[in-house]
């Protein structure tokens, strides 16, 4: 059974570094390919559906972002199933006066360095509350790019979604601070776990992980 993994704003295949998956399952990682400057969601989850060999059955795993793109992907091909992690299945409440934040932060030339800057209040954020996780969110703020960073936050904070994708199972962290919990009603809930949870409580996901993907396997 083929896995794709989709990560986060600007992440990559190294937050999931620590999930071992059963040798039952192929696992490849999607890259983000570079998006055009109003691109719409739907459109960009388009042209990501040549990554995906949709002539096997296949599932999609979606972290934070890329739990989105995966939602929007199910509209065009036919996933056994999407697990979310740390993400949202349908579009969350953003109310005008945060809409038009959002819309002016990112006009802000000095948005990008902000926005790329590890400090503590991005690592509270993410949950990176240990030195390696910090490293990590650190490298990955580093290398992500920002035009596709600002896109990204303008369409996420544009996504209306009402239904959730059909078989779809959602993992969420009870402490994330990024989405929190009281937004989103997850099929299961990780106690004390963080936005950053897919790495710092990688055992019980992977774990989690394992028996879900599996019960797809026909």
């Amino acid at each position: 059974m083929n896995i794709y993994f989709l990560s986060g704003l600007g992440a990559d295949k190294r937050v999931f570094s620590k999930i071992r998956l059963d040798d039952r399952f192929s696992v490849h990682h999607i890259d983000w390919i570079k998006p055009s400057k109003k691109e719409t969601l739907s459109n960009y989850a388009a042209r990501l559906v040549a990554k995906i060999d949709t002539t096997q059955p296949f599932q999609l795993v979606g972290l934070s972002f890329g739990g989105i793109i995966a939602s929007e992907l199910s509209n065009i091909i036919h996933p056994e199933q999407i697990i979310l992690i740390s993400s949202t299945p349908t579009g969350l409440p953003v109310s005008k006066f945060n809409h038009a934040l959002i819309k002016f932060l990112l006009l802000s030339p000095l948005a990008a360095p902000v926005l790329k800057s590890a400090n503590s209040l991005t690592y509270k954020f993410f949950g990176a509350d240990t030195p390696e996780l910090q490293s990590l969110l650190k490298q990955i703020l580093h290398d992500t790019d920002s035009k596709f960073l600002k896109w990204a936050l303008v369409q996420m904070s544009r996504w209306d979604r009402k239904e959730k994708a059909a078989n779809l199972f959602h993992i969420h962290g009870t402490a994330d601070k990024l989405i929190p919990i009281k937004l989103v009603n997850p099929d299961v809930r990780i106690e004390g776990a963080g936005h950053l949870m897919v790495y710092a409580q990688a055992e019980q996901m992977s774990g989690l992980l394992n028996k879900k993907l599996g019960d797809e396997m026909h």
